[in-house]
């Protein structure tokens, strides 16, 4: 009785194709990315409205500074902005 053997790359590119399709479909169905997120902290207001011009982009626009405080809201530890996605 003869075994039929497989040649040794169909393996490997079926197994490559599968992978395709599957990275294929995860980004088909995957929904947009949102940019909602907090910038770093500033040291002053100064520095914060001087660094809300490079987070401007055709995707993105950032909100106003705002004084951020510690954990309980007794010490003003800098200024941040809010980055969010354009609708």
């Amino acid at each position: 009785m003869r075994i039929a053997l497989r040649r040794p790359g169909t393996r490997v590119s079926a197994t490559l194709a599968a992978v395709a399709v599957a990275a294929g479909v995860v980004v088909g169905v995957a929904s947009p990315a949102h940019a909602d997120y907090t910038s770093p902290l500033y040291k002053t207001l100064a520095a914060c409205k001087a660094a809300r011009p490079t987070y401007v982009s055709s995707w993105t626009s950032p909100g106003p500074c705002y004084p951020m405080y510690n954990w309980n809201g007794t010490k003003r530890v800098g200024y941040a902005f809010k980055v969010t996605t354009r609708g």
